[in-house]
């Protein structure tokens, strides 16, 4: 599966010596690791998502998301009043130290024209300032959620299915640094 070619900032714990070495160099020594995670979450609960971060967007009217065949389908209405469906695959998502990021490939309206980059564009200024950013070239959406998600946690995503009205995400080798944690412990 392709990687978003973009590398978010890693943040390194304070530079002290580990308690124990690192069996990986990236890794910090201090970590709880997993694989093999799957995370489902249904198409109602990302359409209320998505319906509040594109509530001011003047734009755009509805955007309802549609999880079928392996497809994360979209279906915008603009202020125009004519509904144009898109359909959109996501190539790759990565998290990591508190930002989602996701390539859009073939996006397409009414099957066969290219979805405008404008769209995407508006729907990442319309968030309040550092949360979403948008990578035209190379189609990269980017999501802050680090007020939301602990920055010490990264994901990777090894498989995306939508199907029967949901989307499951697979992780692969994760992990969760404990060091501000480890750091709090005794402290009052």
């Amino acid at each position: 599966m392709r990687t978003i070619g973009y590398d978010l900032p890693v943040l390194r714990p304070d530079p002290e010596p580990p308690l124990a070495p690192s069996p990986v160099a990236d890794v910090p020594a201090l970590v709880v690791k997993w694989e093999g995670l799957v995370v489902t979450v249904d198409a109602t609960t990302l359409n209320t998502i998505v319906h509040r971060a594109t509530a001011s967007i003047p734009e755009i009217r509805q955007i309802q998301i549609e999880l079928e065949n392996g497809v994360f389908a979209l279906a915008i209405r603009l202020k125009k009043g004519i509904p144009v469906p898109l359909r959109a695959r996501v190539g790759s998502i990565r998290f990591r130290d508190g930002f989602l990021g996701f390539t859009i490939q073939n996006a397409t309206a009414f099957g066969c024209v290219r979805v405008p980059r404008w769209v995407f564009r508006k729907i990442a200024a319309a968030q309040p300032p550092g949360r979403a950013f948008w990578y035209p070239a190379d189609r990269v959406f980017v999501v802050n959620l680090g007020s939301l998600l602990p920055s010490e946690l990264t994901l990777q995503v090894t498989r995306v299915v939508c199907e029967n009205g949901e989307i499951r995400l697979h992780f692969g080798p994760s992990h969760y640094r404990l060091d501000r944690l480890v750091d709090e412990i005794g402290r009052e």
